[in-house]
């Protein structure tokens, strides 16, 4: 037996023995995705995406589940610690030992285009949904990767983009939930951004890296950067990043590094470290004590999860509105289902948190299990994308192979402008790619030229979604420009007569670097939305109750222009809601979108992006087989005018420059400190039922031998249906500190039986009571009183204390280790009846 095989060892004698057997080759092989020397036993290092479940072509992915922003909705501590055990169940079934996941960024703005992908705009939410994801995937045998390390809170100009921002905002809103996912959460890796943080991209960001994640925090797991993120040879190693994630490429580390040893750039100590780090997470997570293949289950013998899938997607839904108790459905209405999201819904986001699955529950067919009724598609559906990892058809829509009579002739050009003479020549059958797996080289320029059959007659809804610039003509006329906006969501209309061929000319040019995700893909609609809004209102008008709903697609790599409903969904809703006054409208949505139309219907849902069984979980709320328990994990504001980004100097940046000028005050935060109101706050949820609060108590504790502060209160349920409460726990600092008025400390999810009551304890640390002093870089509690607030939202409170933090609590901000140190034993549902 090799001698770092014994388990008996520690952990740091199996790294140095493996070391000390290791070639340099070897190290550089382990730090870039490449194969050591098989003698070693050195077990592969196989990567898989993962925020949102294991991504991966439809045969080989995991369930699909509800996309992160539910389950930082759910705010239930033990569904995140199930989401990530299932997530790493499913990553070891595969195979995979290095999961990239999860997202922890926070929602600065909502046009994000991976809002989706995190747990929202509050630093408490993301760190305790975000470590106990980790918690639940480690304990499978799996590495975790937390992401992306830092402040990197959008998609517009992603690659080059420069976050501007002090210190002490990264070290209250953009870090805790990264310190706590290293020091609580126990994270194998974390993962380095793209985008710059203060001039200095992330994987070569040496502040970040070395002084605040390893030295501040003793990280001792490895920093992987995202995939062709690193900058640099030189520089990244000395800042501290282990691994360089090229996938397929390999560009700095592997043979550059080689020579940087060689050079003496690089002391060949410091590429022990970084190998040793990776090393150490493999024996520690016991990828070396484990048989060849245990654990993995052949691809024909993948099972899904679906029961999980469906309870974690019932715990996120969001009930907004609920005027004169329209939900839950009573007996036998006669319902008009309306819209294109209730038969094609956004079950998953688009990009690297993708997951694919082939038997979505769509909420017609939850729905018709408990109710007759009918359907009208309202508009066309709403612009999605090609798949940005795995090439496959938009879901809703399919191009029969005769579409395009000849196929279509490619032509790929080295020039931005379609100039000179083509360099590649190629004929398509039609037209979706994604050039990072096409096996193609990418093209800078690109046409497609050809004749397309239509086979109805009508108004015809075309979709260009691509990474780059893109026009499409149709017999000549532009039907289709994109080459400026570089929008997804651009869409044109055609009417065309069956058996009529046209001429289609499609034209792209690069979003511009090789890590872009370069895709282009060309589909289409037969339908005209006013046509379809008519055939709707005429359908809500006979009904009991009309049920609308509307989607809007989020992916990576894109921004969302507006936070409107794209397409006709607004006119639609406000059609059917003139034609029925009990009109409920389903959001299925990636995050806030505005809502002209509030004041017109009678209650609004938010579903999310709520996974394959999403259709019965949004179907079991609707007739109230489950009662909501969801609540908001961002703010939803009036329009994207109203919040703390406001000028383009803050997003998406001028030059490459993006000032975090709003400072601490994010999301809810610059609400209350601004005296506006949203459309629905941070922590906004409705139940079918009535919560009552009493009974504040606040006494001084000791939690792993550090005081801290014991908040107990009562939750009473004075309604007649059995539910789930959702206390959240708020601190109001002395004004003369300068923070926002009102932060989110602690939560608890609990379930609360008609007419019984329920005391819930929950813990506040001294960090919750702390601010990050620049001068002296550490946590400090200031003087003055401090108030704690107990309600239902950031808006709405109960139940309020005011206290002094003692002298023990005071000296103690600094021995704490995260802001969840202490408070996490409290999200254990400590609660107990009276």
């Amino acid at each position: 037996m090799k001698p770092w095989m014994n388990a008996l060892l520690s952990l740091d004698e199996r790294v140095q023995l493996l070391l000390e057997a290791m070639t340099l080759e070897d190290k550089l092989a382990l730090m870039h995705g490449g194969t050591p020397d098989a003698a070693l036993g050195i077990p592969a290092l196989k990567l898989n995406d993962g925020p949102g479940g294991v991504t991966g072509p439809q045969e080989t992915a995991g369930t699909q589940l509800p996309a992160p922003i539910a389950l930082g909705a759910a705010f239930d501590q033990d569904a995140a610690y199930r989401y990530g055990e299932i997530v790493g169940k499913e990553s070891r079934e595969r195979g995979t030992t290095l999961l990239l996941g999860p997202t922890v960024n926070i929602a600065r703005t909502p046009l994000n285009g991976r809002t989706f992908e995190g747990y929202g705009e509050d630093p408490y939410l993301s760190a305790a949904t975000g470590t106990a994801v980790i918690r639940g995937i480690q304990e499978q045998g799996v590495m975790a990767c937390v992401k992306h390390y830092a402040a990197n809170n959008q998609e517009a100009d992603r690659f080059t983009q420069n976050s501007i921002i002090d210190e002490r905002t990264l070290r209250e809103m953009y870090l805790p939930a990264f310190e706590a996912a290293v020091k609580v959460g126990g994270a194998a890796s974390v993962m380095a951004s793209y985008n710059k943080i203060n001039g200095t991209h992330g994987a070569e960001n040496q502040p970040l890296l070395t002084r605040i994640l390893k030295d501040n925090w003793g990280f001792e797991g490895f920093v992987v950067s995202d995939f062709l993120a690193t900058q640099s040879t030189v520089k990244s190693i000395h800042s501290g990043l282990d691994y360089e994630l090229t996938i397929p490429f390999k560009r700095y580390y592997g043979q550059p590094l080689k020579e940087a040893v060689a050079g003496g750039l690089v002391p060949e100590p410091m590429i022990d470290a970084s190998a040793g780090r990776i090393l150490k997470e493999m024996f520690r997570i016991g990828l070396f004590d484990r048989a060849p293949g245990e654990g993995i289950v052949p691809a024909g013998q993948l099972q899904s999860r679906d029961e999980e899938a469906l309870r974690l997607a019932e715990e996120s839904i969001v009930l907004l509105k609920n005027d004169e108790g329209l939900l839950p459905l009573g007996a036998e209405p006669t319902l008009a289902v309306i819209g294109q999201a209730a038969v094609n819904p956004i079950a998953s986001g688009g990009g690297s948190a993708h997951v694919p699955c082939s038997a979505v529950v769509t909420p017609l067919q939850g729905i018709e299990r408990r109710a007759k009724a009918q359907y009208a598609p309202g508009t066309a559906p709403v612009p999605t994308g090609p798949s940005f990892i795995y090439p496959s058809p938009l879901a809703f829509l399919t191009v029969p192979a005769e579409a395009f009579e000849h196929g279509l002739l490619a032509e790929s050009y080295d020039t931005p402008d379609l100039s000179g003479e083509p360099v590649r020549v190629d004929t398509v059958s039609n037209l979706n790619i994604n050039w990072q797996f096409a096996g193609v080289p990418h093209p800078v320029s690109a046409k497609w030229t050809g004749t397309l059959l239509p086979r109805e007659t009508g108004v015809h809804t075309f979709y260009l979604p691509t990474s780059g610039a893109s026009r499409l003509w149709i017999d000549g006329e532009l039907v289709i420009e994109n080459w400026e906006s570089r929008s997804l969501y651009k869409t044109g209309v055609k009417r065309l007569e069956a058996g009529r061929p046209v001429a289609i000319e499609v034209h792209y040019a690069s979003g511009g670097g090789e890590a872009q995700l370069p895709s282009i893909a060309l589909e289409w609609f037969a339908g005209e939305d006013e046509a379809l809004i008519a055939q709707a209102v005429e359908m809500a008008s006979q009904a009991d109750i009309a049920v609308v709903f509307a989607n809007d697609y989020m992916t990576e790599n894109f921004d969302k222009p507006h936070l409107d409903l794209p397409g006709s969904q607004n006119r639609l809703i406000e059609a059917v809601a003139a034609a029925n006054k009990q009109t409920i409208v389903v959001l299925n949505t990636g995050g806030p979108v505005v809502m002209p139309w509030l004041d017109s219907v009678t209650a609004v849902v938010q579903a999310w992006y709520p996974g394959a069984q999403g259709g019965e979980a949004i179907a079991k709320a609707l007739f109230g087989e489950t009662n909501p328990s969801g609540r908001l994990p961002m703010s939803f504001p009036r329009s994207e005018r109203q919040g703390p980004v406001k000028t383009t100097g803050q997003y998406p940046g001028i030059g490459q420059d993006t000032a975090y000028t709003e400072k601490l005050q994010v999301g809810y935060r610059w609400f209350a400190a601004n005296g506006e109101r949203p459309l629905f706050p941070f922590g906004h949820g409705l139940s079918y039922t009535d919560f009552r609060y009493g009974n504040l108590q606040v006494r001084e504790t000791s939690i792993k031998g550090l005081p801290s502060l014991q908040v107990s209160f009562d939750v009473n349920n004075d309604g007649e249906r059995d539910g789930k409460a959702v206390p959240q726990l708020y601190v109001a600092f002395p004004s003369e500190t300068g923070e926002p008025p009102a932060q989110l400390k602690n939560y608890a999810k609990v379930s609360v039986a008609s007419g019984q009551t329920v005391t819930v304890d929950l813990i506040l640390n001294a960090r919750a009571f702390s601010v990050w002093d620049t001068s002296t870089d550490q946590w400090v509690v200031p003087a003055g009183a401090f108030r704690i607030l107990v309600g239902e939202s950031s808006e709405k409170f109960a139940l309020e204390a005011e206290i002094v933090p003692s002298l023990a609590i005071r000296e103690a901000a600094n021995q704490c280790d995260t802001v969840l140190d202490g408070t996490a034993q409290s999200m254990e549902k400590e609660v107990s009846a009276p």
